[in-house]
């Protein structure tokens, strides 16, 4: 008779949740990471519209 293999996955099984302070650690961490993709954002695109607008030909 062959035996049955178990399925280590189905084991696990999630018991404890995540304390307060981390949950709040790790939102105000990738709010911080969106606030810093946000700042580069804005530099680097006015810097490119700053020296597009430099190489342009004055049309006067």
């Amino acid at each position: 008779m062959e035996e049955e293999k178990k399925n280590a996955f189905k084991e696990i099984e999630p018991n404890v949740t995540a304390p307060e302070n981390l949950k709040k650690e790790i939102s105000s961490e990738i709010d911080s990471i969106r606030n810093t993709s946000a700042i580069i954002e804005l530099f680097v695109g006015n810097f490119f519209n700053a020296i597009s607008a430099a190489l342009k030909k004055d049309p006067y």
